[in-house]
């Protein structure tokens, strides 16, 4: 799908809006069937140290609701929007104080069908 910055912004908004309210049916309504979503933090909350990637929404739902249960405090504290042709990423401070950006790859639907967080950890 090419990706408008009308799009974009709006993606960006329904995005920040269901992370912040905790509202994992909201986000995962932004989510397509065979979602693949990559996170340093996969490890950590699926207690498997050689996990890096979730494929399926399914499996993507219940890495989500680990990490909201898990992060009573969660917030997302949007900082940038970028367009890209077929992506879209989001630059926000955690509620940590860390730097975050989230890359989103979209079906013709507009729906998300890969994910990557990166982030940066405070002093670095």
């Amino acid at each position: 799908m090419k990706m408008t910055a009308e799009q974009a912004h709006g993606f960006a908004a329904a995005w920040y809006g269901a992370w912040n309210a905790h509202d994992l049916d909201g986000i995962m309504a932004l989510y397509a069937e065979g979602i693949e979503h990559s996170s340093p933090y996969i490890a950590r909350y699926t207690g498997d140290p050689e996990c890096r990637a979730l494929k399926g929404k399914g499996t993507v739902r219940e890495y989500f609701a680990r990490a909201i249960e898990k992060n009573p405090t969660l917030r997302f504290n949007p900082m940038h929007v970028g367009v890209g042709v077929e992506t879209v990423n989001l630059v926000y401070q955690r509620m940590s104080g860390d730097l975050a950006v989230e890359v989103f790859f979209f079906d013709d639907a507009g729906k998300v069908v890969r994910s990557i967080s990166h982030y940066a950890e405070r002093g670095e």
